[in-house]
């Protein structure tokens, strides 16, 4: 025998299935891109000020290795002999000293370089992930919308079966408590939104209480490069071009410490007047240096040989780190890809099938409200599965281009 439908029950079904979807989480305040983001972490992140600053520092360096000592001027008088003296002494340093120290001081100059582009890498990361976990929270917060939109109309299909006497009041106490649950949760997930938000602004120089907002979606191919080309490239990542330019620093300055042993020469001039027992002014002149017989800076050429060496073990650790940190963060990305098919287009079409189909048949007696509630939740929980997915997927990609400057 087939059982008459009540119209209240076919027009609430035809409501229910014409809104599949609600509005998202409303956006207001600054709404920013992927590339938005990149080029304001550029300028605004407050570590790069930093890395620029020490690059500051390193080009004074070099000034202050090119400068010219001073001369030193000495005046004399005495009561026996020349009323009136003077000594110059300027140091000349004619032997290469002075532009080893420079050579030594631009090395070091390049190596700062290059740790500002680690910094850049480092910046660049952390902008990206504090961009998807503000995309990933904006998209749970949607879902956790629908989830408490679903509720308060299941909420609404039991009232009305349980006011014509169609199911137990206690059905309709229990999908009220389904119904404050997601409630709860969507405003657990609008809070996590703002705090994302913040995190996000804090590379990007907002450091008001504007609400910051992701607009474009996520920037991640549809397919990752070959693992071995990604590799090859992780060989130019700037740890590893940093740890090579402070093991050329230290043979520049092995080169300079080897200059400082040669002769550092003193050119003295000077003139004696006024002098009862000569017949007219005396000029002097000589030349000093010094000898390196106590001192040949042994000591320094080692310290920095050795510095060269632990800079090439230390390129070779980077090295080998980078290479596992690209294949766990490839492996991930493929993973989180299979996983992101696998639910949207296997899981979510079924969760949604078996959502409805249970509505359905609750409207017609033929279904529990245990068995509503469960496949609504598995339809919820299976795309909230998806945008954590899709985020995952994201996180693994930027950690890819970190280490080997995709873009």
């Amino acid at each position: 025998m087939v059982r008459a439908v009540p119209k209240w029950g076919l027009s609430f079904v035809a409501l229910l299935f014409a809104s599949a979807r609600v509005s998202p989480v409303a956006a207001q305040g600054l709404r920013v891109t992927y590339s938005d983001v990149i080029a304001a972490a550029r300028t605004a992140a407050p570590d790069l000020r930093v890395a620029r600053s020490r690059e500051l520092v390193a080009q004074s360096e070099i000034r202050i290795a090119g400068a010219f000592l001073n001369p030193v001027l000495s005046l004399g008088t005495s009561t026996q002999a020349a009323q009136a003296s003077a000594t110059g002494s300027l140091p000349l340093l004619v032997f290469g000293q002075r532009g080893a120290s420079e050579e030594a001081s631009k090395a070091e100059l390049s190596t700062v370089k290059v740790d500002s582009e680690t910094t850049w890498a480092e910046v660049k990361l952390r902008a990206e992930v504090a961009f998807i976990a503000l995309w990933r929270s904006e998209e749970i917060a949607n879902e956790r919308e629908r989830a408490a939109a679903l509720s308060k109309r299941l909420e609404d299909l039991v009232r009305a079966r349980v006011d014509i006497g169609a199911a137990p009041s206690l059905e309709l106490l229990r999908v009220r408590a389904e119904r404050l649950r997601a409630d709860a949760d969507a405003a657990e997930a609008h809070q996590a939104v703002l705090a994302a938000g913040s995190g996000l602004g804090r590379w990007i120089g907002r450091q008001d209480d504007v609400a910051i907002r992701t607009y474009g979606g996520l920037v991640v191919p549809a397919q990752a490069p070959a693992l071995a080309s990604l590799k090859a490239r992780a060989a130019t990542h700037p740890l590893v071009r940093r740890e090579e330019a402070d093991a050329r620093a230290a043979e520049a300055r092995v080169r300079r410490e080897k200059a400082l042993v040669r002769p550092a020469l003193t050119l003295d001039v000077g003139f004696d007047a006024l002098d009862p027992s000569l017949s007219s002014t005396n000029f002097r002149g000589q030349l000093g240096f010094d000898v390196p017989l106590l001192n040949q800076r042994g000591g320094q050429i080692e310290r920095e040989r050795a510095s060269a060496g632990l800079a090439h073990s230390r390129r070779d650790v980077a090295a080998a780190q980078l290479s596992a940190e690209l294949s766990v963060a490839y492996r991930l990305f493929e993973a989180m890809s299979a996983r992101c098919r696998g639910l949207a287009e296997g899981v979510i079409p079924a969760a949604e099938a078996v959502a409805n189909a249970t509505e359905e048949s609750y409207v017609l007696g033929r279904a529990q409200l245990l068995a509503v509630l469960d496949a609504a939740r598995l339809k919820i929980e299976a795309n909230v599965s998806l945008r954590e997915a899709e985020a995952s997927r994201a996180t693994a990609w930027a950690e890819i281009e970190r280490i080997t400057g995709v873009r």
